[in-house]
């Protein structure tokens, strides 16, 4: 395993510790057996107990039993195991059947008036989809312009702001972002991304909205895809490096809708 914390601190340097507190629980509770001795039985196991004696959420669960999958098998490959405990354990049921929840245009208006202090900072990062992390390392000196565009470069190698895939990407700027933008001060915001979610958390329930900052990410995605903006856009966007991540959004495409499943007669 620390091998590939090694090789996934080099490539996907922002989530690295992540990935650890990920993996930990396993690793306490099999990290002194050797690998070829850890049966999937007792992996299913603790998935169970998981599940039950701690209350973790399925999601949780289930990022855990991919994030190791994906380990050994990449362990396999490498030659350095012959062995993958994890490899015919399933994450659990429900996993995958999350709907996406996102903030409409009342909702959102409630959010500015409830902290007008800090309602640029939403007001931004509505409109462009940012992370949370990117946000907070973000200023004005990230914002091009492309004769009278103006866009947010997010860069990946930059040593000030990473992304979460590794990958650079640019997100014009529309009239909401552009007024938001103006109101923001050099330097974004001088804090750590968690106190913003703090903040927004203050803000939300003072709103009677609820949700967590990263929903305002979910909404930036789920009203492009109102608008009819392609998925593959969608996912340039937002910086989703799998595909699957910005087909949650699919059915909320007007293309996709009864309109489209009318025009056949089988």
């Amino acid at each position: 395993m620390e091998t590939y914390f090694d090789w996934y601190d080099a490539e996907h340097p922002t989530t690295g510790g992540k990935l650890r507190s990920e993996c930990k629980r396993f690793i306490d509770r099999f990290g002194h057996r050797h690998i070829d001795k850890v049966k999937p039985k007792e992996v299913e196991d603790w998935k169970t107990e998981r599940l039950s004696d701690d209350e973790a959420a399925p999601e949780t669960v289930g990022k855990e039993i991919r994030r190791l999958k994906t380990a050994f098998k990449r362990g396999i490959e490498l030659e350095v195991l012959d062995f993958n405990p994890v490899a015919k354990v399933k994450a659990p049921r429900g996993v995958r059947d999350v709907a996406v929840e996102f903030y409409s245009v009342e909702d959102l208006t409630a959010l500015y008036e409830a902290n007008p202090a800090r309602a640029a900072i939403w007001r931004f990062m509505a409109n462009t989809g940012i992370r949370r992390g990117e946000f907070a390392k973000a200023c004005k000196a990230d914002v091009a312009e492309y004769g009278k565009e103006k866009r947010i470069r997010i860069e990946s190698l930059s040593p000030r702001i990473r992304t979460k895939s590794g990958k650079r990407r640019e997100v014009p700027l529309n009239a909401s972002a552009l007024s938001a933008l103006a109101e923001l001060p050099n330097k974004f915001v001088k804090c750590h991304a968690d106190t913003l979610s703090d903040w927004f958390t203050e803000d939300a329930e003072a709103a009677k909205i609820g949700g967590t900052l990263h929903r305002l990410r979910h909404t930036f995605c789920a009203h492009l895809a109102m608008a009819g903006v392609p998925l593959r856009r969608i996912q340039k966007f937002a910086g989703h490096a799998d595909y699957k991540t910005t087909e949650m959004y699919a059915h909320l495409c007007p293309t996709g809708g009864m309109s489209e499943v009318q025009k056949i007669n089988l």
